[in-house]
């Protein structure tokens, strides 16, 4: 395998729609990681690309890996629209989290007795 040298690594609109997915805002993660919310925003727009313990740190936040953010850099096949499906539910309160379980045993159900 060779590694192109100059390969640009663009993770920001990653970090972004994981953070809207959480709800938070910038000025919100900035307080919660100890930046200001213009160094947010200049992660979101590929301005600046942060240190390793920063980007830990958002997927942590953000309840995504890694191979989310870096997954295509890397030959791994990654989804990040599943996990960012899956920490939207996680942050649900659990009168929500029934109300979509409950959906989906439905669902499943019609499409069980479609076959």
């Amino acid at each position: 395998m060779r590694l192109s040298r100059n390969q640009e690594i663009k993770v920001g609109s990653k970090l972004q729609k994981a953070r809207l997915a959480n709800g938070y805002t910038q000025e919100q993660v900035a307080e919660i990681i100890g930046c200001s919310s213009r160094y947010v925003g200049q992660l979101e727009t590929n301005n600046t690309s942060g240190s390793i313990s920063l980007i830990v740190n958002l997927c942590k936040l953000y309840h995504i890996t890694l191979n989310d953010l870096y997954g295509k850099y890397m030959d791994v096949d990654t989804d990040l629209s599943e996990n960012i499906s899956f920490c939207g539910y996680i942050n649900l309160n659990d009168e929500y989290k029934s109300i979509i379980d409950n959906n989906i045993n439905y669902l499943n159900q019609l499409q069980n007795d479609k076959k």
